[in-house]
């Protein structure tokens, strides 16, 4: 797909959703290889919700150490 989802664990406070702020242009690592993409914020998404559709384990962790959970959205070129 030509989406990347993540959920970041502390919302504003996280240094990379600074970083998306500041500017929205972003790499990921998806499969192995590098792409280029456009970051978004999503407030009003519910995440809990999109954790359920991310890695179990990952997602496990983040539900338990997150402080302020907010979902991103990155539209890959």
């Amino acid at each position: 797909d030509n989406q990347f989802w993540m959920v970041s664990e502390h919302g504003d406070h996280s240094d990379y959703v600074r970083n998306i702020k500041a500017n929205p242009s972003v790499r990921v690592r998806v499969g192995g290889r590098w792409r280029n993409g456009i970051a978004h914020l999503l407030p009003d998404d519910d995440p809990v919700a999109r954790l359920g559709h991310l890695p179990k384990l990952n997602s496990a962790v983040v539900r338990m150490m997150g402080s302020n959970l907010l979902t991103i959205r990155v539209d890959l070129d």
